[in-house]
């Protein structure tokens, strides 16, 4: 019976052994992942070489083609320059600004920067500048309107001989044109503005100086009788002095100024029939508004208890 079979006995290999067989898979299995690594590696390089090198191949080729077509082709070369500047500067300066001249490829030219080069003058609102293919660029350019003079004082002097005087816009852009034209010198001047704390270009932020402006635009637009304002003082920042003549002077709130407009203008219609000029009248109250004329004498001094009891006192 099975019971009495013997057992074979298994032959079994020395540790030592055993221990070498295992270094000697776990080097070869080592060795192979290396191999296998290295092969990865050199082909990732070699398909990253075919690639740069088929990028590269295809700029040159593409760049030689544009050069052919396109940058070096007299077809493109410009030819006109349509330049439009409003009046700002002539022709020859405009090109200058912005570098573009005949000859040049179409192309070629950056119309950004020559944009930018234009916007920064602080007569000129916007300027578009285009090409027109295959030949032709259009510079067109949209000036400041000056509508009047700014000042930090009145001096006496005329705002144009004044070095602190500035012209502005209806946007309240300051500039100061190097030519003077003859239309600059019957523009309205308003004083008190500080304009050493802006630069030319820049918008001054004063509340009280868009009001001035819009009260001369309001003004001009009157008939019937006519309201003409020369001169405004905005020092005191809550109301606008005006005036047409040294010896008046119109005192306007800076809210609703086309009811005082019309305050003003029944006044001046009263008074067309006579000889008799306002000295001063303040258009702020809705009724009653108080007018004193030229050549009339002070109103006479209210005498109040406190008044007399300041007298007596030694």
């Amino acid at each position: 019976m099975n019971f009495f079979r013997r057992k074979k006995t298994r032959s079994r290999r020395p540790a030592r052994k055993r221990r070498r067989d295992h270094l000697l898979e776990v080097t070869a299995t080592a060795e192979t992942e290396r191999r296998r690594r290295n092969q990865k590696l050199f082909l990732y390089a070699g398909e990253a070489v075919v690639v740069l090198g088929i990028i590269a191949f295809s700029y040159i080729g593409i760049r030689a083609l544009l050069d052919s077509q396109i940058f070096r082709n007299p077809q493109y070369a410009v030819r006109v320059v349509e330049v439009n500047t409003d009046g700002v500067m002539s022709r020859e300066e405009a090109l200058e600004k912005t570098g573009i001249r005949e000859g040049l490829n179409i192309f070629s030219l950056n119309l950004d920067s020559a944009q930018r080069a234009l916007t920064v003058i602080p007569e000129i609102k916007s300027a578009k500048v285009e090409r027109i293919l295959p030949d032709s660029v259009s510079i067109q350019i949209e000036a400041r309107r000056p509508v009047a003079w700014v000042a930090p004082r009145d001096t006496g002097e005329d705002p144009s001989a004044m070095e602190t005087a500035c012209l502005v816009d209806m946007d309240c852009v300051m500039m100061k044109p190097e030519s003077q034209r003859a239309a600059h010198a019957r523009l309205p001047v308003i004083y008190g503005v500080p304009t050493e704390q802006w630069r030319l270009g820049d918008p001054i932020e004063i509340p009280a100086l868009r009001q001035s402006l819009e009260l001369f635009v309001r003004a001009s637009e009157r008939t019937n009788p006519d309201i003409v304002l020369r001169a405004a003082d905005i020092s005191k920042e809550w109301c606008i002095l005006a005036w047409a003549e040294p010896g008046t002077r119109y005192t306007f709130g800076t809210a609703d100024i086309p009811a005082q407009l019309d305050r003003l203008q029944m006044i001046l219609a009263h008074l067309s029939t006579g000889t008799r000029k306002i000295a001063t009248a303040n258009l702020i109250p809705e009724r009653n508004t108080p007018v004193t004329f030229q050549g009339d004498p002070p109103p006479a001094e209210i005498v109040t208890p406190e008044k007399t009891a300041a007298k007596k006192k030694p």
